[in-house]
């Protein structure tokens, strides 16, 4: 967060205020003194950032990063995006180049009898960037219990997906075994993310994009939008979201 000079609009006209804004950068991903892909967001969990974006992308495997600044260095068998495009906060696959479609189905192994709402719930308690300015979005991994893993916080909605799978992964947490839960809308490029990394629920605050259903009916994967509002929505099996899994299934 930065702090900036503001001017409020209260009852006696405009006054100035010194408050935090969510912070916003160029990041920059390097290989082979190669520029990987350059990202919008906030400089923060960078480690996290490269290793979640390299891995959710299907772009290779990283064998050591180091971060300076905004400059994140990796070695290892990396991809760089077939274009020099800039990926905005607004836009996790915005490119003139190829996009990669991911093919795979899930697995059958998540179940929870945990109510979407309280996932929602859990995550909303965990976001000091949001609480102090506003102005970012959270992607959290709970276990099929209910239990917090990791969460993470972003201006941008791709960012954030990707620091809490970079978060897992350093950790060695199985996340195939994961329930994943956004703050904002769910779009194609979030659910691509998250079926590359083999998850199979996601709950999101808001709404499921027409691409997400699709590719959500196409892999098996199971979706809740609307998970704070009384009646939310599933696309996709239902079984994970009851307590009962499906006919060769294992609940986790």
């Amino acid at each position: 967060m930065v702090k900036r000079p503001l001017h409020t609009l209260e009852s006696s006209g405009f006054k100035n205020k010194m408050d935090e804004l969510a912070d916003e950068v160029i990041i920059t991903l390097h290989c082979d003194q190669k520029v990987v892909v350059k990202l919008l967001g906030t400089p923060q969990d960078l480690e996290d950032l490269a290793i979640g974006h390299i891995a959710s992308e299907d772009r290779g495997s990283i064998t050591s990063i180091s971060v300076i600044g905004t400059e994140v260095m990796l070695e290892g068998e990396i991809k760089s995006r077939p274009s020099d495009d800039l990926l905005t906060a607004a836009c996790g696959t915005c490119t003139t180049g190829e996009i990669n479609i991911p093919n795979n189905m899930v697995s059958n192994i998540v179940n929870t009898i945990v109510k979407p709402n309280e996932f929602v719930e859990k995550m909303s308690h965990n976001q000091p960037i949001f609480d102090a300015c506003g102005g970012v979005h959270a992607a959290a991994i709970f276990n099929s219990k209910g239990q917090l893993m990791f969460i993470r916080e972003d201006i941008g909605r791709h960012n954030a997906l990707d620091k809490v799978i970079g978060a897992a992964i350093k950790s060695n947490f199985d996340i195939k075994k994961s329930v994943l839960v956004l703050s904002g809308r769910m779009g194609w490029e979030l659910v691509a993310k998250a079926l590359r990394m083999g998850i199979e629920l996601i709950i999101s605050v808001g709404a499921i994009s027409s691409g997400a259903e699709r590719l959500a009916r196409a892999s098996g994967m199971t979706l809740v939008g609307f998970a704070s509002k009384e009646i939310p929505y599933a696309v996709g099996p239902t079984f994970r979201i009851i307590d009962k899994p499906p006919r060769g299934g294992k609940k986790t």
